[in-house]
């Protein structure tokens, strides 16, 4: 959002300056004057080092966009490879939790089917002696 502003600021600034380029490069009247002399017509009128800083300001001011927006650029991907480093870290921790999770599952499920096996090798045992008891226990008691 803050770079699309600034870029269309930016092109708006370049569509500006290409406008008045012409302005400051098309000919008119010009005069070299020498220090104390006046000039014939009304306008504006620049020494060499002001005229050089409008020329250098305008040529540099292209680059400097670019600059900027470059900068900007590299800001925005930084945080939005933070962000996915971020969410990458959270989503592996989850990943990572979830199988822990499932592997402390699998081994309480294998104990508990240890368990019911052996309960089933040897849990008739102890019906079949209180059957075999009880049986013995007729037969002592009916034969008495």
């Amino acid at each position: 959002m803050k770079l699309t502003k600034r870029l269309k600021t930016c092109l708006a600034l370049l569509l500006i300056l290409s406008f008045t380029t012409p302005v400051i490069a098309s000919p008119g009247k010009y005069a070299q004057l020498r220090k104390g002399q006046m000039i014939q017509w009304s306008g504006w009128c620049f020494d060499e080092e002001a005229m050089a800083h409008i020329i250098t300001e305008r040529e540099s001011h292209v680059e400097r966009c670019r600059l900027n927006l470059e900068k900007q650029a590299e800001e925005l991907d930084a945080s939005y490879n933070l962000e996915i480093g971020k969410l990458k870290a959270e989503m592996q921790y989850e990943i990572q939790t979830r199988q822990d999770a499932i592997e402390a599952l699998k081994l309480e499920n294998l104990k508990i089917e240890t368990a019911l096996i052996h309960e089933h090798k040897f849990g008739w045992v102890a019906p079949a002696s209180i059957g075999a008891l009880v049986g013995a226990l007729t037969f002592f008691l009916v034969t008495l």
